[in-house]
């Protein structure tokens, strides 16, 4: 098999740039050069016939629209959004939306006099301040509306003068505050959002409003630069963890020194998908789906959304010479799609066991998983036990990490969401693990 040079950068030139200096607690610095605007991959010139995703750019721009206007950024995510199967999207399908908003306290107070019956009777009786302290105060400082029922219309038909189409959508919807994203993107409080947007997801058209402050703006902006961080802290660590792993085969130091990695990019993707599983009790519990992550990854259309997505990081990394991206021809299915119409399967050619290389990727971890990095990062290269207990150590502070944001944000739905509804979404949970047939 003819493995080639990935030749052709991947980053577009003349997008604009965001100001990092003006974002505080950052992760590692990126190059200039190969910056450009990749908040999340918002495909809109996507054709959903061809692709995983299953809800319009346009639905989700309808249900948005539903809302007070104050939302600094939106996305969707979820099986309903981007299959993770080769099931059909229906009316019954549930879609998941993220809203953040600069001002949770006045965007609640708007809300529950646009849609009361979303909110929980605690929530209805408490008002928006109590709402916007238990938003704050519990979890991940984020408060989930599940199974609420939107009607949106298609736009595309009204342009037409023909009658528009109405469709009663089930809409689970998130609200989080401007500052806490940026926060969980860039140090990775509760890698609760920050792991959900290592994942490919779909940005979301938020329409413009009367009164829109630069402050509002700038923080859109920091939104775009913290997520720059976290794709690329979600690369480094996944390689960080395959260190150690050809340890055992080496035949003297100066091999084990000198071992590369032919790693192809669909397990870096897996490894990327699993970091904000790692440690949660719902796999644990079967409160999830255990085939999760694979869906995420091999699912018709998503590979070539997550090539997408980190494009640029890979080719950071690949620009200060921590790893080269190779690819080859393939003839079967899977892989990734180039400009061309290619079929190809791409690798990363990488050093796992060489701490010069370690300490680098290191440095664009959030600083709380800094804080051993001569643990992380091994002795000596030659060392092979250090280095895989580095990795192992990595892998727990993760868990660390993950664990107890996942079991106070899921106790935190039986307040905000109600008894009721959050038993029914517990159940939709174990059908898809525990009792799944």
């Amino acid at each position: 098999m003819a493995i080639r040079p990935l030749l052709q950068s991947s980053i577009r030139r003349g997008d604009p740039l965001v100001n990092s200096s003006r974002i505080s607690g950052g992760i590692g610095s990126i190059p200039g050069s190969c910056r450009r605007s990749i908040t999340t991959t918002s495909y809109t010139n996507i054709d959903t016939a061809n692709s995983a995703q299953i809800t319009s750019n346009n639905d989700l721009s309808n249900i948005v629209r539903h809302f007070p206007p104050s939302i600094s950024y939106a996305f969707g995510y979820g099986s309903a959004v981007l299959a993770q199967s080769q099931n059909t999207l229906t009316n019954n399908s549930m879609v998941d939306v993220i809203l953040a908003v600069p001002q949770p306290y006045q965007w609640h107070k708007e809300n529950l006099v646009r849609h009361k019956d979303h909110y929980s009777l605690t929530g209805r009786i408490g008002g928006a301040r109590f709402v916007t302290w238990v938003q704050e105060n519990f979890g991940a400082r984020l408060y989930f509306h599940p199974f609420v029922s939107l009607e949106t219309t298609d736009a595309a038909t009204t342009t037409t003068r023909t009658q528009p189409t109405r469709t009663t959508r089930q809409i689970k919807y998130g609200v989080v505050s401007t500052d806490a994203l940026i926060s969980d993107l860039l140090r990775w409080d509760y890698l609760y959002l920050a792991g959900r947007m290592q994942k490919p997801i779909v940005s979301i058209d938020v329409p413009t409003y009367e009164g829109l402050t630069s402050d509002v703006q700038y923080r859109r902006d920091g939104i775009e630069e913290a997520q720059r961080s976290n794709l690329l802290a979600a690369v480094s660590t996944s390689l960080l963890l395959y260190g150690g792993d050809d340890g055992d085969h080496a035949q003297n130091k100066d091999e084990l020194t000198a071992s590369t990695e032919l790693l192809p990019t669909s397990k870096l993707f897996g490894t990327i998908a699993s970091l904000s599983y790692t440690g949660d009790f719902r796999m644990k519990t079967g409160a999830e789906d255990p085939n999760k992550v694979a869906k995420l990854v091999e699912t018709p259309g998503m590979h070539d959304l997550w090539e997408q997505t980190y494009s640029e990081s890979l080719q950071i990394l690949h620009s200060e010479g921590l790893l080269s991206i190779v690819e080859n021809a393939m003839e079967d299915g899977g892989g990734h799609t180039t400009n061309r119409g290619i079929k190809t399967r791409r690798y990363l050619e990488f050093h796992p066991n060489d701490v010069a290389i370690r300490r680098q990727l290191i440095q664009y971890l959030p600083p709380r998983l800094q804080h051993h990095s001569d643990l992380i990062v091994g002795s000596s290269s030659s060392d092979v036990k250090s280095i895989r207990n580095g990795s192992l150590l990595l892998r727990n502070e993760l868990a660390n990490i993950v664990a107890p944001a996942a079991k106070s944000q899921g106790m935190k739905g039986f307040f905000t969401a109600g008894a009721v509804k959050s038993w029914n979404y517990a159940m939709a949970k174990f059908s898809k693990g525990r009792f799944r047939k």
